[in-house]
């Protein structure tokens, strides 16, 4: 390696664009010719062929040049993935020899200053000799020969050690073979067979390779095999926990390439009771990893908030789920959102005494009260301001620190932000600065006799205004923050939900009548005459006429108005009859209908949409909450301590248990699958072959029908309709007998 390394080094610096390019589109045409059956596993675009022949010259080069260590590891890595393409490895050595073939046209083709024919002795075997002259060339091709070759054989010894019967059954996504490649996994290693595959000090997660190559057949039966409890008699064997240890981006990663697989994975997180008491099933949750997070400096676990952050509204109704923010929300994070949202309540009753009640004419006259007046203000400031101030001040920090914000264009905005109420709390911000920076009782504080006043020659007209209107936008902007105690409750949440879902077909419809009313507006000032003829201050100018058609649009017009509109111009009142026709008819039934496709569409996953926003709250609320509280919350569930699936039978740790209503989850079998026999963990499950039970099923299937046929005749279509209709329902009998 020493000695070609050199000559490595120049073959590379000496390349052009024009050998590099010869390369690319050459290396496939020779190799196609070659082996024709790689044409099936080489169909990408142009682009992308052109892109793995520029990462076969780096791999050869960097072989040379990298660390050695380095270069193995990422090669492993490369070599675990075209496990998961199923290469077969009787391709690497025709495809180095070709590049060996393209490369050495271009090699003869490099610039070179030597000339002499003087016979030199052979730096890489030191065993023949080669004239001069010809010698940089020989280093160069078998230096390339050498590393490509190198780089073939750590993939073909890759591959071979990671094509483990897990691997193979995946690529095929076959859950049969799947099955029968478990068959020999011991009980103690039979997750960790299809959680990693590990070839060196590399490694490959067999499920997630199901997942990232669309194999979702295999993935859900990985799914579902790891997340059954088996048991013998010593001891229960539940791939949970590995699961999360291996693999704690799962719910992530399952989101994002298989989302159907969401429910077969969290109903593996539950175990229910095929036996009931007094009407109830005993039901365990194991929820520790929906809860503590595998990095324990963190609150709330990765998987729980994926879920959240999926917005799924009919996945987060998944029964754990349900239980596991209900048991967030009770036991930790509803205090202190009705704590933060008692604050906002109460800076709102101030709010509302100091702008809105103090305000009023029979009070402003008592000079008396000027007093209670700039105390009520100044609380506002204080605890209103103060406490927004200092909330997004802190947010911004860290946004910032931790680089949490999402760019539109050159403006970096913090991710909190992008929430709602966020929105609206730093809008209330702004408000209520700006209120503060025409605050009359600042402005006029010490210039009259008593030392507060709310009139006085500093304050302007235009303060005034500013300050009116600032001062009722924000009851507007108070009021929508106080409406998030609607997630105390589910039903209110619900509700809100489906006025914040109409708001936006209200606004739609009002744009609508907005612009006819623009256009109306110009179409009756056009008609002069008409104008003319009916001589009402209504139609005097544009802005009456405007005034009138947005009185009409709200049903305020008197009959005797239209009357007299009528008697007085019947093409004007004709436009108008249009315009109420358009509006009324069409725009308001619209809107109705509207609102009624709104609450269809939402009707039926209304909780889950309800449940979502509880679920971005308790990401929020957590947020404010520090470490020690979130230990004592999980302390205080004891998930440590293991449950009990019956009396004498000691489960598993990690779950809650409880109890349902009996008929609400209806389960007949029991969902532990027990074994007999020895209980060595080395030992494989004693199972049956799935493959033998649905070959008789279907023998089953084939005899009795087969005998209906015999007993009722072959003849008409009814006969063989009703055949195979007995047949399907003494199939289902003969199972239900067998179970």
């Amino acid at each position: 390696m020493r000695a070609f390394k050199p000559y490595n080094a120049k073959l590379y610096a000496a390349m052009t664009d024009e050998h590099k390019e010869t390369f690319r589109t050459t290396v496939y045409t020779k190799f196609f010719a070659k082996c024709v059956a790689s044409q099936d596993l080489f169909k990408q675009s142009q682009t992308r062929l052109r892109y793995i022949a520029d990462r076969v010259m780096a791999a050869a080069y960097d072989m040379m040049q990298r660390d050695t260590s380095e270069m193995v590891d990422d090669l492993s890595a490369l070599g675990l993935r075209h496990v998961g393409y199923g290469v077969p490895i009787d391709l690497f050595g025709p495809f180095t020899d070709t590049c060996v073939e393209v490369i050495k046209p271009i090699v003869l083709e490099l610039p070179n200053s030597v000339t002499s024919k003087k016979d030199m002795l052979c730096p890489a075997d030191r065993a023949h000799y080669l004239p001069e002259c010809e010698l940089q060339q020989h280093m160069m091709i078998e230096g390339f020969r050498w590393s490509i070759g190198l780089v073939a054989r750590i993939l073909m010894r890759t591959i071979t050690e990671g094509s483990t019967a897990v691997m193979q059954a995946i690529h095929a996504d076959n859950s049969k073979l799947l099955r029968r490649a478990l068959r020999d996994a011991p009980r103690a290693q039979r997750v960790n067979w299809q959680l990693r595959v590990r070839v060196g000090s590399q490694s490959i997660s067999p499920l997630y390779w199901a997942l990232r190559s669309g194999c979702h057949g295999a993935a859900k039966t990985i799914v579902q095999d790891i997340l059954t409890i088996r048991a013998d008699r010593d001891r229960y064997y539940y791939g949970a926990d590995e699961l999360f240890r291996l693999q704690p981006d799962i719910v992530d990663n399952l989101l994002r390439e298989a989302p159907v697989l969401a429910h077969d994975f969290l109903d593996g997180l539950i175990w229910r009771s095929h036996k009931t008491q007094d009407g109830l099933r005993p039901v365990i949750y194991y929820l520790e990893h929906l809860l503590q997070d595998q990095d324990e400096s963190q609150m709330l676990s990765r998987s729980l908030k994926s879920f959240i952050v999926f917005r799924d509204p009919r996945t987060i109704t998944h029964p754990i789920l349900v239980f596991t923010l209900d048991l967030i929300w009770e036991k930790l994070v509803m205090r202190y959102f009705l704590l933060d949202r008692l604050w906002t309540l109460v800076t709102f009753v101030i709010y509302i005494v100091a702008q809105s009640v103090l305000n009023q004419k029979v009070y402003l006259e008592n000079h008396e009260l000027h007093l209670f007046v700039g105390i009520a203000r100044l609380m506002v400031y204080l605890i209103g301001l103060g406490r927004l101030l200092f909330w997004h001040g802190t947010q911004i920090y860290r946004a910032f620190v931790h680089k949490d914000y999402m760019v539109m264009r050159w403006l970096r905005i913090p991710s909190y932000l992008a929430q709602w109420d966020q929105q609206l709390s730093l809008l209330l911000t702004a408000n209520l600065f700006l209120m503060l920076a025409v605050e009359p009782v600042c402005h006029c504080f010490g210039t009259e006799e008593d030392m507060i006043e709310l009139h006085c020659v500093a304050v302007t007209p235009a303060m005034e205004i500013a300050y009116e209107l600032l001062s009722s936008f924000g009851v507007f902007l108070f009021s929508l923050l106080v409406l998030d105690l609607a997630t105390v409750s589910i039903k209110m949440s619900e509700y809100k939900v489906l006025c914040a879902r109409a708001v936006g077909q209200v606004f739609l419809c009002l744009g609508a009548v907005i612009a006819c009313i623009f256009i109306f507006t110009f179409a009756i000032a056009a008609m002069s005459r008409e104008v003319d003829l009916v001589g009402l201050e209504e139609f005097s100018t544009t802005g009456n006429i405007a005034q009138l058609l947005i009185q009409i649009a709200w049903g305020l017009t008197s009959m005797e108005q239209m009357k007299t509109i009528a008697q007085q111009s019947s093409l004007l009142f004709t436009a108008i009859v249009l315009y109420s026709i358009l509006v009324y008819t069409c725009f308001y039934n619209l809107l109705v209908s509207q609102l009624c496709g709104v609450y269809m569409a939402l009707s039926e996953d209304i909780q889950g949409h309800a449940r979502l926003e509880r679920g971005f709250i308790i990401m929020e609320t957590l947020k404010g909450i520090n470490m020690h509280r979130w230990k004592r919350f999980m302390t205080s569930m004891s998930l440590e301590r293991r449950v009990d699936f019956g009396e004498g039978d000691i489960g598993l740790a990690g779950g809650i248990k409880v109890f349902e209503p009996a008929l609400e989850h209806p389960i007949s079998k029991d969902q532990i699958v027990r074994f007999g026999g020895h209980t060595d963990p080395t030992l494989p499950w004693p199972e049956k072959d799935h493959d033998d039970k649905d070959a008789l099923e279907k023998m089953i299937q084939r005899t009795i029908q087969n005998t209906l046929k015999k007993s009722l005749g072959k003849n008409g279509d009814n006969v063989g309709t009703s055949s195979s209709h007995q047949s399907s329902m003494s199939h289902h009998s003969v199972l239900s007998d067998k179970n």
